[in-house]
């Protein structure tokens, strides 16, 4: 990802330019799919595991 020069959204002389909002909604906006796949994992695990616990697999007969 492209560094560019920090700037301060509470700043009201300097704006940040239309670049600058662009990659900080990027980096947001990844940061919330990270967060979102790790939670959607934690979920399938406990509910994977909660399954299992009501349901052990049926095993085959012999």
């Amino acid at each position: 990802m492209i560094q560019h020069a920090r700037f301060n959204l509470n700043d009201i002389i300097h704006e940040p330019s239309d670049e600058q909002l662009d990659a900080l909604m990027e980096a947001v906006a990844a940061e919330a799919r990270k967060h979102a796949q790790a939670a959607r994992e934690q979920l399938m695990i406990r509910l994977r595991a909660e399954i299992m616990a009501i349901s052990p697999p049926l095993r085959p007969q012999a």
